[in-house]
């Protein structure tokens, strides 16, 4: 029985291993848990979560025609990755500190949903793990389409948690960050985290 289950048990590891370490989902999400709170990062959250299941469900429902195109594409694919993920760590970099005096009146804005959602067709990361997913673990969604639906709906289920306890994270570095140098500091820390963390990624497909 632990045979017939040992390779469903290595994706799951494959799965809590790839949502959970560093990256620009994570990184963005631990900055805006300092910045915003979790309540105002849930929207980001949930672009996140919902956006990188349907892009895997896509991904994995016409896996031969879409990973070829992206094996034919992969050096602009690369780039354009690339280039977004740049404006997006100039984007959390440049951000003015919220005022220390009055925190809840902040004119700056956690990233919409559909932002989010949006970001996972261009963040090197998900397409990485989308790509090792699906050629390591197709024997997980080939079949009817439930079986895609399970198979993206593996990483919605433990990305949530994750994502929330990088935003709670996020939110205890925010506790500590007590002038505007810290917020600077540390914003710049996070979208420089932000591009190593994806250097591999980039590299990988």
């Amino acid at each position: 029985m632990f045979e017939s289950l040992s390779p469903y048990i290595g994706f799951a590891i494959f799965v809590v291993v790839s949502i959970t370490t560093p990256g620009p989902n994570n990184i963005m999400t631990l900055h805006s848990g300092a910045r915003y709170g979790i309540a105002r990062t849930i929207p980001l959250i949930l672009g996140i979560q919902f956006g990188f299941a349907v892009m895997m469900a896509i991904i994995a429902y016409g896996s031969t025609i879409i990973l070829s195109q992206i094996e034919n594409a992969a050096n602009v694919l690369r780039f354009v990755c690339f280039a977004y993920l740049l404006f997006l760590a100039w984007r959390i970099s440049s951000a003015p500190a919220p005022d220390m005096n009055d925190p809840k009146h902040d004119d700056a804005r956690p990233i919409r949903m559909i932002e989010a959602a949006l970001f996972q067709w261009v963040n090197p990361k998900a397409w990485a793990v989308a790509v090792a997913a699906v050629g390591t673990y197709s024997f997980v969604f080939s079949g009817p389409i439930s079986s895609v639906l399970g198979f993206s709906g593996t990483f919605l289920i433990f990305g949530l948690p994750s994502s929330f306890m990088w935003a709670s994270g996020g939110k205890l570095i925010g506790r500590i960050l007590n002038s505007p140098a810290q917020y600077r500091a540390f914003s710049i820390g996070a979208a420089a985290l932000m591009i190593t963390a994806v250097v591999p990624a980039l590299l990988s497909f």
